[in-house]
């Protein structure tokens, strides 16, 4: 026994992850003195420890190994109350699960890593963090965790199609890794985002981030996952057409994904060397390839492998034109498709529920805390009425007992007049906060919006740092032509810079400008822009304050309208009224609604009769025929208590038709939809 555990704790440095989370992985041999250690100790800390390296060893090998061991980690952990274990063997947990098809458990799993990475005080009472940081240091080994977990949201997003919410999760955990230099974090988080742009049909992003993928591989030692980021390169080269670098570049994943052991993704990489050998016309390779991956998949019970396989081994021989053959795997495909599809749909409904209960509980504090607000809100409003009421009372009563006394009257008529004033101070400030509160809903579109120009800035500045480098190499060399080619690369990777640069200014001019108070200056402005901009920032805005909110956004903007001179942050504030109020109403119809609803909000744009005509459209419950004529009047409206204030459409109207002298009109029919128009006339005149 205590040769078992000296042997045990002389292999932990060779076992444990690095500087970057993941380094050398246990061998055959240490992984079966583990085993050993596991099942004769009584020390539950040693034990604990074990099972951690020995599911990260069966990782990629044995789903179900890797399972078992990370529970029994997970179970000593809690016991022992080492969280950063806890959510470390969370973390694969997630991973298993997603692998396996359980998404509902993959996604509770990584929530409940997260609540314990995110917490600071879990990088206090920690033993031997070196399996997570070389160096011993626990907040990196938190922070190393935490990228991860990140990750594993990040899968289940592109799984449901929330690409955009996958996106922002893996540049999270990209983040991350670069603020404490996790090289293997970097290769995995690349990977990934290559994974992701191949998937949305981005093909040059694919390649970039699949190339930085494989760099930070060679850099950080770690490359179980190198012959995956390669493939991943292969298929961008194959989505843009370039079958023959794909073939070369899957070829090369193979090899090294049987160096690295890396039986789970071999199939993979196997099955899409197949796929280019048949686009290439060589259908026995394909052929070839492509059985060896179905018999891999069956070996592992791979089904999604096994239903990828059938159906490449179809194609590839009908376009042998091996009909018998082609039918086999048809009817083999089809038949393992349905079964696998049902499962699919089952585990993806199970999913689908446990986020939707995740943020009905979320909803549900939101209501309350709301609901708190309105109620203190009217508590106050009741008690100045019942101030203002006796008040009235009072000189009513004097008034009339003491009528002949003219200075109590010139008194009293001082404090009215003084209380009207309040009024009007209290309306301009109801009117600001109005202003204010649709610049809020902005602020979450406009983070989203920005973040986007400013990673394309941050990306291309890395490419063309890379491009510099190669060309002073080319110019040492002396291939001058060569320098060139790379500095028109260099000169194009700047326009776009400029380009994604002049957009970021754009959002932050668009925001300041609605911000300001007071009357702004008329200037001329290209009404599609504006629309379209503000569009964008209101959708975004209310997906961050809603999570289940969604609809589709349709433009029609004519591309010869002339631009007209207007205040365009007051033009701006009535679009975002108008954005909202049209969002707001197809989802309160989604809520209700059958499956075959689709929410639509349509923005067009045209030139008519010496006017400019703004119309925003949508498919919601429309406006009741009894309050048509009451929509624009101050501080009425149709929302819950909390969700309005009622002067939206009441400032929209002023800034339309007093500010501008224009017309805003609308159309409605219950049940089907409403249509606001905006008139302008497009030879508004500097004032």
């Amino acid at each position: 026994m205590k040769y078992l555990l000296k042997l045990f704790l002389l292999l932990l440095p060779a076992a444990s992850f690095s500087q970057d989370l993941l380094f050398n992985l246990p061998s055959p041999k240490e992984a079966d003195s583990l085993l050993a250690v596991l099942k004769h100790t009584t020390n539950d800390t040693l034990k604990m420890s074990a099972a951690d390296h020995l599911s990260n060893y069966y990782i990629e090998t044995n789903t179900s190994l890797a399972y078992q061991y990370f529970t029994q980690a997970l179970t000593l952990a809690r016991k022992l109350d080492q969280k950063l274990t806890q959510a470390s063997a969370l973390d694969g947990l997630s991973y298993v699960a997603y692998k396996t098809g359980d998404f509902a458990e993959s996604l509770q799993f990584a929530q409940a890593g997260i609540a314990i990475a995110e917490n600071a005080n879990c990088e206090q009472n920690v033993w031997r963090v070196t399996q997570y940081a070389k160096d011993g240091n626990a907040h990196k080994a938190r922070l190393y965790i935490l990228a991860n977990l990140y990750e594993k949201l990040a899968y289940l997003n592109t799984m449901s199609g929330n690409n955009h919410k996958a996106l922002s999760g893996l540049f999270k955990a990209l983040a991350i890794a670069e603020s404490v230099d996790d090289k293997v974090g970097m290769s995995f988080y690349y990977g990934n985002l290559a994974r992701l742009y191949i998937h949305i049909g981005k093909p040059d992003s694919a390649i970039l981030f699949a190339k930085k993928a494989i760099f930070y591989c060679d850099q950080s030692g770690y490359e179980l996952y190198k012959g995956y980021d390669i493939q991943l390169l292969g298929s961008a080269n194959v989505q843009k057409g370039d079958h023959s670098t794909g073939k070369k570049l899957f070829l090369e994943a193979l090899k090294v994904d049987k160096e690295q052991n890396n039986l789970l993704n071999l199939p993979f990489a196997a099955l899409a060397l197949g796929e280019a050998y048949s686009a290439l016309g060589k259908t026995d390779s394909g052929i070839y390839y492509e059985k060896s991956a179905l018999k891999d998949f069956k070996d592992h019970r791979d089904n999604e492998g096994i239903n990828l396989a059938y159906n490449a081994l179809y194609r590839t021989y009908k376009s042998a034109g091996s009909s018998d053959s082609a039918y086999i795997y048809l009817q083999y495909a089809k038949t393992f498709g349905d079964s696998l599809n049902e499962v699919k749909t089952s585990k993806f409904g199970q999913y689908l529920n446990a986020g939707f209960d995740n943020q009905l509980k979320v909803q549900q504090l939101e209501k309350e805390k709301i609901a708190t607000q309105s109620r203190n809100r009217i508590y106050v409003l009741l008690a100045g009425i019942a101030v203002l009421v006796l008040i009235s009372l009072i000189f009513y009563r004097n008034n009339r007992q003491k009528q002949k006394a003219n200075i109590l009257l010139n008194q009293q008529k001082e404090e009215v007049q003084n209380a009207l004033a309040q009024l009007k101070a209290a309306q301009t400030q109801l009117i600001q906060s109005e202003k204010m509160a649709s610049l809020g809903e902005l602020t979450a579109g406009i983070a989203h919006e920005i973040q986007n120009p400013l990673n394309f800035v941050n990306n291309f500045s890395d490419l063309s740092t890379e491009l510099v480098d190669e060309m002073q190499a080319e110019l040492k060399n002396g291939d001058k032509d060569e320098a060139i080619a790379i500095s028109e690369d260099i000169k194009q990777n700047l326009e776009k810079i400029r380009h994604h640069g002049k957009r970021a200014d754009f959002i932050v001019k668009g925001m300041l400008e609605h911000s300001r108070t007071g009357t702004g200056q008329r200037q001329e402005t290209n009404i599609n822009v504006l629309a379209d901009e503000f569009l964008k920032l209101s959708h975004h805005g209310l997906q961050a304050k809603d999570k289940n909110f969604n609809a589709d956004m349709v433009t029609n903007f004519d591309a010869a309208l002339p631009r007209i001179n207007i205040v365009q942050q007051d033009i701006g504030r009535v679009l975002v009224n108008l954005y909202n109020n049209a969002f707001y109403a197809v989802n309160q119809k989604a809520k209700g609604a059958t499956e075959n609803y689709k929410p639509t909000v349509e923005v067009s744009t045209r030139q008519q009769n010496g006017s400019v005509i703004i119309s925003v459209k949508d498919n919601g419950n429309g406006i009741p025929n009894a309050i048509k004529d009451k929509i624009m009047q101050p501080f009425f409206t149709t929302k819950p208590t909390g969700e309005g204030t009622g002067l939206g459409l009441s400032l929209s109207y002023d800034i339309i038709v007093k500010g501008h002298g224009g017309k805003i009109n609308v159309e409605s029919k219950e049940g089907e939809g409403s249509e606001f128009t905006i008139v302008l006339p497009a030879d508004i005149r500097q004032l």
